[in-house]
């Protein structure tokens, strides 16, 4: 039985198209980058939840807009690569498992 990325999860898909590019860059994993993650779910306390979770874990937070339940989660000290990677999808995953409606949206670094 043959396996691919495709077989994968959308978003472990596009963790490897992230990490690919950052790889790409002159300092590729070795430099702490700023890194971003979004979380949403139903409502308020779920957002209250989230937010308290991913503070608990060292992560700066915001609230998205009034009209959207949700949170942004940021740091600019850790290196991304396929470590932190996956261990920020487990964390944040399970984040967004914890309250009603939770869907971790993915993340985004800075690059150039």
């Amino acid at each position: 039985m043959s396996s691919d990325a495709t077989d994968l999860p959308s978003g472990v898909q596009l963790d490897i198209q992230l990490l690919w590019h950052i790889g790409q860059e002159p300092e590729g994993y070795t430099v702490a980058r700023h890194w971003i993650h979004y979380l949403y779910c139903d409502d308020d306390a779920g957002a209250a939840v989230l937010e308290a979770g991913a503070r608990a874990g060292w992560w700066a937070v915001r609230r998205v807009a009034p009209e959207y339940h949700g949170i942004v989660a940021e740091r600019s000290d850790l290196v991304v690569n396929p470590d932190s990677v996956f261990a920020a999808r487990q964390f944040f995953e399970a984040l967004a498992a914890s309250v009603p409606g939770g869907d971790y949206d993915g993340w985004e670094a800075q690059t150039g």
